[in-house]
């Protein structure tokens, strides 16, 4: 492994006149590590001193926020890209238009860590974390327990008693496939109340934080996912209690949310909507499969009716979240590939018509 450390952000100069608000995001491999933010002018010095460990690349993005115009864009101005080679106090330009900056770094040789145990290093140091939790009702230890459990096998991940579907199909490609980062949201959201996504502060109220866990889920599992999901809904807030109807409003999840999370909570850059309710639903299954191919993910939008063994008739409306799990297989009749979905993986084999009737919605993130 390598140990890159982010030193200094000079600006010579800005690319608004009235200074930048900058967002700094570090990947790993692939992986967005994190993100630091702050505010510069022309001549300003920002002393980043961010480490992170990496195998093969890192990765540095620069953005400048449009914070407070809704309408607006966020503008790169620019990438670097550092390979494994060591040294100390290089530079590199970050320029775009009038801005002009330039990046400070070192990177050295970490032969005492090994790709796979990065996630036990960051649950080790939320152990050791002497920070108090914030969550009235959980306990540290059982987080602890439970986020071990799913840094190293997220199929733990189990909201079948719960109507959150869509925010625990995310957080299952969360553990997944990062599950470095997994930990450490865990440990904000704990500690501090909050989490960072790529661009946004995601914050749980205290009435969320000063209730019980909610349907029947795990601490880990309830914390994060319900926070995520309290965070988008305007009017149904998540409540432990809820049941019936309410508990179904609460857990509502729309396609627009799931490419938000796939952006904000995975760090994905290329994600795609494909609505099938008519037609398209070969083209969205196999895009799904190249997804998952390219070390991505895609999630499906079906009802849940097809997932139940002896049920034929498959009711002409969606319900239901899963996440596409590969071993896509397509013949002249038949259609067969895995999700994960309730804890577990499941294998729909399905005749061509049954296939077109389940499916409406495929979201692909690369």
């Amino acid at each position: 492994m390598k140990q890159i450390t982010i030193e200094n952000l000079h600006c010579t100069d800005d690319l608004e006149s009235f200074g930048d608000e900058l967002r700094l995001e570090i990947y790993t491999d692939g992986e967005l590590e994190t993100a630091y933010r702050n505010r510069m002018h022309d001549g300003d010095d920002w002393a980043v001193k961010a480490g992170a460990l990496f195998d093969d690349v890192c990765t540095i993005k620069l953005i400048e926020e449009d914070k407070g115009f809704p309408a607006g864009d966020d503008d790169l101005i620019g990438t670097v890209i550092i390979g494994g080679a060591e040294v100390s106090g290089a530079t590199a330009d970050i320029k775009r238009g009038d801005a002009d900056y330039t990046i400070t770094y070192s990177v050295r040789d970490r032969t005492d860590v090994d790709a796979d145990s990065r996630a036990d290093i960051a649950a080790a140091e939320f152990e050791r974390s002497e920070q108090a939790g914030v969550w009235a009702a959980i306990d540290k230890a059982t987080l602890l327990g439970n986020v071990r459990d799913r840094q190293n096998r997220a199929i733990e991940i189990d909201q079948e008693r719960s109507n959150f579907c869509g925010p625990t199909s995310v957080v299952y490609e969360l553990a997944r496939t990062q599950p470095r980062r997994y930990v450490e949201m865990c440990r904000q959201l704990y500690e501090t109340g909050g989490f960072w996504s790529r661009s946004e502060r995601v914050e749980a109220p205290q009435s969320l934080r000063s209730d019980a866990v909610g349907q029947k889920m795990d601490p880990a599992d309830w914390m994060l996912i319900a926070t995520m999901r309290n965070a988008e809904n305007a009017l149904f807030k998540v409540k432990a209690a809820s049941r019936g109807i309410r508990s179904g409003l609460e857990g509502m999840t729309h396609p627009w949310e799931i490419k938000g999370w796939a952006e904000e909570i995975l760090g994905k850059d290329d994600v795609d909507v494909k609505t099938c309710f008519v037609f398209g639903e070969l083209d969205a299954i196999k895009r799904a499969q190249e997804a998952f191919d390219a070390g991505g993910s895609a999630f499906i939008l079906l009802n849940m009716a097809v997932l139940k063994s002896g049920e034929r008739d498959i009711p002409p409306w969606p319900d239901h979240w899963v996440v596409f799990h590969g071993n896509l297989d397509i013949t002249d009749d038949r259609v067969t590939y895995d999700v994960y979905t309730w804890g577990k993986i499941m294998t729909l084999d399905l005749d061509r018509e049954r296939f077109e009737d389940h499916i409406f919605t495929v979201v692909t993130a690369v």
